[in-house]
């Protein structure tokens, strides 16, 4: 059993998280100029945040999504973070 602040930290970090791929999913359909200073910013701050656990899964997944122009690799990532964070917190 984890102590509860810990708890609540780990909780806290895994929410920021979810809160970050959040961000690099609705930028990704508003498609704001590559100059402005909001995707200049927070654009590449969640993607330089949430790239690296992605793009291993758009290579697992890309025999199965392809040629349907959905990339179902955030939601995989957040069903998977979900377990991850149930099963540290022993939910």
């Amino acid at each position: 059993m984890i102590a509860l602040p810990a708890a609540i930290l780990i909780h806290l970090a895994f929410k920021i998280y979810y809160a970050i791929l959040l961000v690099r999913v609705i930028l990704s359909f508003v498609r704001l100029p590559s100059y402005h200073w909001f995707q200049r910013t927070v654009g590449w701050f969640c993607e330089a945040a949430t790239e690296p656990l992605l793009s291993p899964l758009r290579r697992a997944l890309g025999r199965y999504q392809a040629g349907s122009g959905w990339d179902f690799s955030v939601l995989v990532l957040w069903l998977l973070l979900s377990l991850v964070e149930g099963f540290v917190l022993g939910r």
